[in-house]
C-alpha cells in the first residue's frame, strides 16, 4: 500500500470533529458538551441503608449505560490505536534534568494531542500509519520511532517531519523496521514521541517534546521498562500492570514525587483536554484564585467560592502531589486532616459543627479547631524477642468539643477510577457476612442512597466506604472541606438551607475526569528472590483474604481507559471489623465504628518518595508498613500474629514485596 494517502477510518474522522467541538468550548460554560455521565441536579441526603439493602442495590453502569468511544479497534485490515498525549519539557530517559513528568505553565491550554495508530501489519498488511490531531497549528511536527540511544537518550533510528493533511491534521507512514532493517513484522518494538512544535500559542512557549510510548506492532501500546546500558524499551509483563492498561511505564526522570500525577497509559483522546481542565481546578484555591504552581495564572472564576468555613483552600493543599498526607505535628493545626463529627446519635450531624470539622474560616473565628496533642505508647515484641513500640494519636479540642468524631488522614488518589469501574456484582461475591466458610473473616458490603437520584448503592469510596461514586466524593470533599456547594451537594455543612451551585456540573466533570483517569504505577522488583518470597508468604498468612490481589472492572464503564481491565488493587472493597484498636467511636451509613474498607495497597511503595515520609491507616498513626500491619485486629488478628511469630527474614520478605507495588 506504499504510495496511497494516509489511513484514516472514518470513526476517526468523527472522534476529531467531536473533539474539537469539545476543546474549542470554554470551560465554565454551563451549555459545554459533557465528557462523563449525564448529572441529576436531584439532591438526597445520602443515609444510611437497611440491613437487606444488598439485593436492592443499583448498579452505577449497566448494559444500556453509554459509552465513550473505544481506545482499541479490530477491523478487517487494521488493528486502530486512539489515544493522546500531553507535551513535555523534557525526555523520558533524562534524569538529570529532572524535566519530563512534571507540567508546564499554561498545560491546560492547548497542549494535548490525539494521536491515531492504524496497524495494517497486525491484520497481514506491511504499514503503520500515524495521524495526529493538535489543537492548534504546528511547525515542524517531528515524529520518532525506533529507539537508538546511542549519542542522547533521545535519539531515534527514524526521524520525519509528520505531513500536514488538514487544519491540524498530520500524518505520516512507518513501512520499515529502521532497527532491524528489514520490513515490519507482528511483535517488532516501536518505541515513538511526537513533538508539537507550536507556530504562535496563544500563552507559553512554543517548543516541547511529547510521551515516550512503546507500541508493540499487532498488540498495541504497553507499559514499559528499560533495558541494559541505553534503557532500550521492552514491554512489562502483565503482573507489573497494577492498573491494566492505565499503567504508567518506569520512570527514568528522577521524578518521584511526580508519579501520581500522570495521565493514564491509554489516555483516550476525549479525555485528554478534561483531564488538563480538571487538573488546573483541582490545583486552583478557591478563595483568591490562584494556581499553587507559579507562574500559572489565577482562575479569576473560580475566585470566591471558598467557606465561609474550610478545612482547606484548595484540593493539591490536602493531597500534596495526589499522595497520601502526613501527620501534623504535635500542637500544630489539622488542615490536612478531615475530622467527621456527630451529634447524640453516632450518625446524626453535630448541632453545631455539621458532619465534620471545619478549623478555618474566611472571617471572624473558626467553628472550632483541633490539634494533635500527642501519642500514647503501645510496647510489643515479636516471637523472635525483637521488640517495637505502636503510637496512638490523641486530640485536643477548641472551642466546641465534639463527644463523637473520626480523623482521617488524606488519602492517595491513584486508580479511583478503576475501583468505581468494578462492578458491584464482582465486589458482592467476595463478601461472606456471617462467616459462613468458617474463616474467621466477613466482610460485607457498605451501602449508600445516591445523593442525586436516591438509588441504593454499593458504597467504594473513603476509608468507611461512604460514598458509591468518584464525582460524588469529589463534590461532597469540595462541600465539606472547602465550602465549595454544587448541584449535588447544595447545602453546606451544617446548614439547612440549599444556595446557588458556585461549582458548575461541567467544572465538576473535569475534576471527576482528572482523578479517575489518573495513571497507576508499575509493580518492581519483578525478579528479586525476596520481594518473590515475600508474595508468596502474604497470601500463605492470610493477607489476601481481604487484599484481594485481582479485580476485573466491568464493560460498561463509560470512560474506554477503565472499562474490562485486569487490575491489581490488593483489596476486596469490603467492610471489615479490625478490632478495638483501631475502632473510633462513631459510624458511618452501614459501618461501624470499628469496621473499615480494606485500603488499596498499589503504589503504597512509592509514599516515601511521593508524600515525603511513611503515615498509613485511617489516622496516619502507623509510622511505617510494620506498624501498620501490627495495628492489624478484628478479623485480621490472625494474619497480624502470623506476622508477629514470623522469622526475621520472611517479615522482611514481606515488607520488600509490599514496597515493590
Amino acid at each position: 500500500m506504499a504510495g496511497r494517502g494516509p489511513h484514516f477510518s472514518v470513526v476517526y474522522f468523527a472522534a476529531l470533529a467531536f473533539n474539537s467541538i469539545v476543546f474549542s468550548c470554554h470551560p465554565n460554560m454551563k451549555n459545554r458538551i459533557s465528557l462523563s455521565l449525564a448529572l441529576s441536579l436531584v439532591s438526597v441526603a445520602a443515609t444510611a441503608a437497611e440491613p437487606d439493602a444488598t439485593a436492592r442495590i443499583v448498579s452505577l453502569f449497566a448494559a444500556d449505560t453509554k459509552l465513550e468511544p473505544a481506545i482499541r479497534v479490530q477491523t478487517p485490515t487494521a488493528l486502530i490505536t486512539r489515544i493522546a498525549d500531553r507535551v513535555r519539557d523534557r525526555h523520558a530517559r533524562e534524569g538529570v534534568f529532572n524535566s519530563y513528568d512534571h507540567y508546564l505553565s499554561w498545560y491546560w491550554e492547548e497542549r494535548t494531542v490525539a494521536i491515531e495508530i492504524v496497524d495494517t501489519v497486525a491484520k497481514g498488511g506491511k504499514e503503520v500509519t500515524i495521524n495526529i490531531a493538535s489543537l492548534t497549528p504546528l511547525n515542524r511536527p517531528n515524529f520518532r520511532c525506533f529507539f537508538r540511544g546511542e549519542n542522547t537518550v533521545a535519539e531515534y533510528h527514524h526521524n520525519v517531519v509528520a505531513k500536514s493533511i488538514g487544519v491540524n491534521r498530520y500524518s505520516t507512514t512507518i513501512t520499515y523496521n529502521s532497527i532491524e532493517q528489514r520490513e515490519l513484522r507482528s511483535g517488532d518494538y516501536m518505541e515513538f514521541e511526537f513533538s508539537p512544535f507550536f507556530v504562535s500559542p496563544k500563552n507559553g512557549r512554543k517548543n516541547y517534546y511529547g510521551t515516550q510510548m512503546l507500541y508493540v506492532i499487532g498488540r498495541g501500546i504497553v507499559p514499559w521498562r528499560g533495558e541494559g546500558e541505553k534503557l532500550d524499551s521492552v514491554p512489562l509483563p502483565q503482573t507489573a500492570w497494577l492498573g491494566g492498561r492505565t499503567t504508567l511505564p518506569y520512570q527514568y526522570s528522577d521524578e518521584p514525587e511526580e508519579r501520581f500525577s500522570q495521565m493514564a497509559g491509554n489516555m483516550a483522546p476525549v479525555s485528554a483536554q478534561p483531564f488538563m481542565l480538571g487538573r488546573r481546578l483541582h490545583h486552583t484555591d478557591f478563595g483568591d484564585g490562584s494556581h499553587s504552581e507559579k507562574p500559572n495564572p489565577a482562575f479569576a472564576d473560580q475566585a470566591g467560592k471558598l467557606g465561609p468555613q474550610f478545612v482547606a483552600r484548595s484540593c493539591i493543599a490536602c493531597h500534596v502531589n495526589n499522595g497520601r498526607a502526613l501527620p501534623p505535628d504535635v500542637g500544630a493545626p489539622m488542615y490536612q486532616t478531615v475530622i467527621k463529627v456527630a451529634g447524640s446519635s453516632e450518625r446524626s450531624p453535630h448541632a453545631k459543627l455539621g458532619s465534620a470539622l471545619q478549623p478555618q474560616s474566611i472571617k471572624g473565628q473558626a467553628e472550632a479547631t483541633a490539634t494533635l496533642s500527642g501519642y500514647s505508647t503501645i510496647e510489643g515484641t515479636f516471637a523472635d524477642g525483637t521488640e517495637y513500640s505502636l503510637q496512638k494519636p490523641t486530640y485536643a479540642f477548641h472551642g466546641t468539643t465534639p463527644s463523637q468524631f473520626s480523623v482521617r488522614l488524606t488519602p492517595q488518589l491513584v486508580g479511583l477510577g478503576l475501583i468505581e469501574a468494578v462492578s458491584e456484582a464482582t465486589i458482592i461475591a467476595l463478601a461472606d457476612p456471617d462467616d459462613a466458610d468458617g474463616d474467621g473473616i466477613s466482610g460485607r458490603v457498605q451501602t449508600v442512597r445516591d445523593p442525586q437520584t436516591g438509588q441504593m448503592r454499593l458504597g467504594r469510596f473513603g476509608y468507611k466506604a461512604g460514598q458509591a461514586r468518584l464525582i460524588h466524593q469529589i463534590a461532597n470533599a469540595l462541600n465539606s472541606d472547602m465550602g465549595v456547594t454544587s448541584a449535588i451537594f447544595p447545602r453546606l455543612d451544617g446548614e439547612t438551607a440549599a444556595g446557588e451551585p458556585e461549582i458548575a456540573l461541567a467544572d465538576l466533570a473535569d475534576m471527576t475526569r482528572y482523578v479517575a483517569t489518573l495513571g497507576v504505577s508499575a509493580r518492581r522488583e519483578l525478579t528479586d528472590a525476596d520481594t518473590l518470597r515475600g508474595e508468596r508468604i502474604f497470601a500463605s498468612a492470610q493477607c489476601a483474604k481481604c487484599h484481594t490481589s485481582q479485580l476485573a472492572t466491568s464493560p460498561y464503564h463509560p470512560f474506554a481507559e477503565l472499562r474490562d481491565q485486569t487490575i491489581r488493587p490488593y483489596t476486596d472493597l469490603l467492610l471489615h471489623d479490625m478490632g478495638p484498636g483501631l475502632a473510633d467511636n462513631m459510624g458511618e451509613h452501614a459501618a461501624s465504628g470499628a469496621e473499615w474498607r480494606t485500603s488499596p495497597l498499589w503504589s503504597i511503595g512509592l509514599t516515601v518518595d511521593v508524600s515525603g515520609g511513611e503515615a498509613f491507616l485511617h489516622d496516619g498513626r502507623a509510622r511505617n508498613l510494620t506498624e501498620a500491619i501490627l495495628w492489624h485486629g478484628g478479623e485480621a488478628e490472625t494474619a497480624k500474629e502470623t506476622f508477629r511469630n514470623m522469622p526475621a527474614s520472611d517479615r522482611s520478605a514481606l515488607l520488600k514485596f509490599l514496597k515493590s507495588m
